[in-house]
């Protein structure tokens, strides 16, 4: 298992990932994942907190970062019958990846992210 995390442009950027990561349809049209990864859509994630004053009034909204955040914990990488590259599920999500030296702002319990690429420099969070 591996965790890696992600930047999009877009939340329907990472839907169109995610939708290559095997799946079946089901007679009715809803499509159901057959992976087992774990994808944990952060969203936009806070780079300034907002500030209040005594009387609990925001004085300073808060500053979301501009891309969109995914942690995924590969639990498999198996090639997929709906990628017509046959690439391997995390390979497809590579150029995506970013490199934290931390957590970042989400853990999945027990187990740590680790970058498995110290040639990069990492991106701030």
């Amino acid at each position: 298992m591996k965790v890696k995390k992600y930047e999009y442009k877009s939340k329907k950027e990472v839907e169109k990932a995610i939708k290559k990561l095997s799946h079946f349809t089901d007679e009715n049209g809803v499509e159901h994942p057959t992976h087992k990864n774990s994808v944990v859509l952060l969203g936009h994630i806070v780079k300034e907190k907002a500030k209040f004053n005594d009387e609990g009034e925001q004085t300073k909204a808060p500053v979301y970062a501009e891309k969109y955040s995914v942690d995924v914990l590969w639990h498999e990488s198996v090639k997929p019958e709906n990628d017509p590259e046959k690439k391997l599920d995390l390979e497809n999500w590579k150029d995506d990846e970013i490199f934290l030296d931390d957590q970042g702002v989400h853990e999945f319990m027990g187990i740590k992210y680790q970058r498995d690429d110290k040639k990069e420099k990492p991106k701030k969070k």
